[in-house]
């Protein structure tokens, strides 16, 4: 595995998976309020590490510029993940997450960059790791 990847294994797809960090899982907002997260820590069956999804509501605007989002803060993670990666192996855990925009929307945010994103996704990402 490349440190600087999102391969898909490092990837939540499943709806399983989704329903289960859902309604177990811990939320958590960013100080801006821009995005949440909900994430999970469980044992670990010979696979440790985190798996992350990005997900945006239809309300939010249209399919382009929910796409561009999920792109943002897949990148966001993918070239800040190994502060949260280390904490996995050591524990020997699976960690899962799953970021949404909080009060992002089409209408407020035409244009966003990955400068917007970036600081909110490391954020959570640092909150996180203080819970685990």
């Amino acid at each position: 595995m490349k440190t600087f990847s999102l391969s898909r294994s490092e990837r939540v797809r499943k709806k399983k998976e989704f329903n289960f960090v859902y309604n177990n899982g811990k939320t958590i907002f960013s100080s801006d309020l821009l995005l949440k997260s909900v994430f999970i820590l469980e044992k670990s069956d010979g696979k440790y590490g985190v798996q992350i999804a990005a997900a945006v509501s239809k309300k939010a605007g249209k399919a382009v510029w929910r796409n561009r989002v999920k792109r943002l803060i897949k990148e966001s993670y993918r070239l800040n993940k190994l502060l949260i990666l280390e904490k996995a192996k050591q524990k020997d855990k699976k960690l899962l997450i799953i970021f949404t925009p909080n009060k992002l929307s089409e209408k407020n945010n035409r244009k966003l960059k990955l400068s917007d994103i970036s600081p909110s996704v490391v954020e959570l990402i640092k909150k996180i790791l203080q819970q685990i």
